[in-house]
């Protein structure tokens, strides 16, 4: 073939490359398709690749196809730290920007500063012989790492020289890749930062209750695990389901997320311990007192009062007496009345259930009344006071519970403004849906079925399992479990959560993680 054939088909080759690299953002897979793309367009057995972080290399790739070739290939590399010296190959040519075409690494002249490592070689009973190494540097001239391809194979498969031909072709090859690693580290690092202001926002907001703190961490735990054992079934319901890692980063987000809208959500809501505030129950108890002194003072009066008409003016010693124990004994019954109720009412409000007979006795102690010192007739219990008092099953009223309900409304709202990118679009979806459920009765918008993305049944699972496991909430002790895996079975058995992913966390633990 002529020449100038061969060096257009390297330069097509070479811009190949360019663009292959250019659609690859993670830096793993970057780093190991410049190897691999270096190795093909050399014809190298083996090819290594090395970043410099301050005075260190790291030694970050390693392909060798003689070695992938045995029967027992050598297990997977690990990157490792060397030091940044020109006594290495590698080191050299980093510190120097300098190319090195070496015929055979050992058979080196003493003129050159660095020397050849075997261990590689009498580890794996491999020898190397020709080697490449260029340095990768980006469009501001900085080296970023360096480039090493390993053994010219000739069209017999014996090695050869690295002819000088190629020299510069790897050089831009090199270059090209420095700068694909440096906008994949600069994605990589945004990445980071944005997962970083994601889960400390998501923790801030979970740590405004003690009853909270940790929750959405432990959710996104929780539903990874799940989502990668549905991709792990090969039998069963789940047998065709299979997440992309791209799925698996956006159910994360989502469930660091989705309880993003809990910051719109006043602290007096979710810290409710009691159906009343201490502040509330107090003003309660003032007023009992106050009812009690003034029925006491009621009695007083009224007693003297009527004595005194009753025998012109004057009280007997004898009748005194026996005025003085009718009205001890009244005394006596006010206040045990007044305290009975008091009592039933602090009962009430520390109590997460409310009976029929419980309700009927709230209600009579609401509808009595008393007369303050300026004559105004005030209930007993206020009708505010008895909306949260009179709520039957735990301690929020319905409006309160609706407020609760409104955070994943505000979640969505949040959610949907923050920049994803294609692969995200879902976040703010999945996010504001994990409190659906299959049956309809769930909420922000009674989604059923079919309408409810496996990613949300998968956060709704873990969700609830969360809130029932982790710590004593204000309405509730926690649960062992064992109990919060019946009350899931319970709820899938309903049709309202989707029993096979239930059973999947259940019965394979995915909770021990």
């Amino acid at each position: 073939m002529p020449e100038d054939l061969v060096l257009q088909k390297q330069i097509e080759k070479l811009n190949q490359i360019g663009i292959a690299l250019s659609s690859e953002i993670n830096l793993g897979k970057l780093l190991e398709l410049i190897v691999r793309e270096a190795r093909g367009f050399t014809h190298a057995d083996a090819g290594s690749l090395y970043i410099v972080d301050k005075d260190r290399l790291f030694f970050h790739v390693a392909q060798n196809e003689t070695l992938s070739r045995r029967p027992d290939p050598p297990p997977g590399f690990k990157p490792y730290p060397l030091p940044l010296s020109k006594q290495s190959i590698a080191g050299y040519v980093a510190i120097t920007g300098e190319i090195v075409n070496i015929e055979n690494v050992y058979s080196l002249p003493e003129t050159v500063p660095y020397r050849f490592n075997p261990a590689f070689d009498l580890r794996n009973d491999y020898l190397t012989r020709s080697m490449l190494v260029v340095p990768m540097r980006d469009r501001e001239g900085e080296i970023l790492g360096v480039l090493q391809v390993i053994n010219a194979m000739d069209e017999t498969r014996a090695v050869a020289v690295f002819p000088e031909s190629v020299e510069h072709l790897v050089m831009s090859l090199a270059s090209q890749a420095a700068v694909a690693i440096r906008n994949a580290k600069l994605i990589s690092d945004i990445k980071a930062l944005f997962e970083a202001v994601i889960r400390y926002s998501a923790s801030a907001i979970d740590a405004r209750s003690p009853h909270t703190a940790g929750h959405s961490k432990r959710v996104a735990a929780y539903s990874g695990a799940v989502a990668k054992a549905i991709s792990t079934e090969v039998t069963g319901p789940f047998a065709d389901v299979f997440f992309t890692p791209e799925e698996l980063e956006e159910l994360s987000y989502a469930a660091w997320l989705h309880d993003m809208g809990k910051i719109g959500v006043p602290e007096r809501i979710l810290d409710k311990e009691n159906r009343l505030s201490d502040e509330a129950m107090e003003t309660i108890v003032n007023r009992f007192e106050l009812i009690k002194a003034l029925k006491i003072s009621h009695i007083y009066q009224d007693r003297y009062a009527r004595d005194v008409w009753a025998r012109g003016g004057s009280v007997s010693e004898g009748n005194k007496d026996r005025s003085d124990d009718t009205i001890s004994q009244e005394i006596r019954k006010v206040v045990q009345e007044i305290e009975e109720n008091l009592s039933f009412t602090q009962k009430v409000n520390r109590s997460n259930f409310l009976s029929d007979d419980d309700l009927a006795t709230l209600q009579a102690i609401a509808s009595r009344t008393y007369e303050d010192i300026a004559g105004n007739t005030i209930p007993y219990i206020s009708e505010k006071e008895m909306e949260c008092l009179s709520v039957r099953k735990g301690n929020l009223t319905a409006e309160e519970y609706k407020g609760i309900q409104n955070h994943v409304e505000l979640t969505y709202n949040i959610v949907k403004n923050i920049p994803f990118t294609k692969t995200l679009k879902n976040i703010p979806f999945f996010a504001a849906s994990h409190h659906e459920m299959l049956d309809g009765t769930g909420y922000p918008k009674g989604l059923k079925g079919d309408e409810i993305p496996m990613q949300s049944r998968i956060l709704a699972v873990v969700d609830i399992f969360d809130a029932l496991t982790a710590i004593d909430r204000p309405y509730r002790r926690a649960m062992t479990r064992e109990r919060a895996g019946e009350i899931l079975k319970a709820e899938a058995k309903a049709g309202r959560l989707d029993k096979d992913i239930v059973n999947l966390f259940i019965d394979k633990e995915l909770y021990k993680i």
